[in-house]
This record gives C-alpha cells, structure tokens and sequence, in this order.
C-alpha cells in the first residue's frame, strides 16, 4: 500500500482511501495530457461522491469492486458541462479509477444497488 493522499469515510461506515502512486501513475499518469488535466481538477469532487454519493451499486465489469455515482461540473472554456462521476474502489477500500462520463451506461440485476441516498437519507 503507498502513502495515502486523502482519506474519507463513506455513507456505510467504510474507510476508502486514495493512494499517492495511484493517483499520479494511473488516474492521472496513464492518461493524455487533456483528460489527465480533467480528472486532476475533479478531484475534489471524487472524494465528494466517495462521502456523499447518490448510489453505491457493484461494478458489473469487475466483480467484487463497487462504484460511488454522483454529479459533477467539468469546465470546457466558457461552457460547464453536468457528467455523471464514477468512482471506483475495490474490495480493501482503496480508490482504483474515477471518471465522468455524459451518461450513466451501468446496467444493474436485483440487488447491485448498496447504497441509494434518497432513500437511505430519509429521517425514520
């Protein structure tokens, strides 16, 4: 494990985590210079979806990791776009990836849902 960048709790009581080489070599490294720049500045929403987000549901494309879903404004010049943000963490509670996307694309089964804050957040 390397060092922590940041550090959060989610909505279910569950530590995630961001490491320092992940970050810099995978989220931000591994990508071109435009779209490391966009997931860069996002950051701080990233960690947002990972404590306040709309859905936690499983990642149908990687078993045993889940996705924290939210909304998030990406700014392109003079326009600011609404992207849906997925951020994804694995099963030890450390962040693998986020990104945005224009849409939500995540086709779920009966149960893939872990997390969903409108109705986990209303008072009893």
């Amino acid at each position: 494990m390397d060092n922590a960048r940041w550090k959060v709790v989610d909505p279910l009581g569950n530590e995630i985590r961001l490491g320092e080489k992940n970050f810099r070599y995978h989220i931000i490294g591994s990508h071109d210079s435009k779209d490391a720049k966009v997931r860069a500045e996002i950051e701080p929403q990233a960690k947002f979806a990972v404590t306040r987000p709309r859905f936690i549901i499983s990642d149908i494309q990687s078993p045993g990791r889940v996705k924290y879903l939210s909304l998030t404004k990406i700014k392109d010049d003079t326009k600011v776009y609404i992207r849906t943000i997925s951020v994804v963490v694995d099963t030890n509670g450390e962040i693998v990836t986020w990104f945005a996307r224009r849409t939500i694309n995540d086709i779920l089964e009966e149960g893939d849902v872990i997390y969903d804050a409108e109705y986990n957040d209303l008072p009893l």
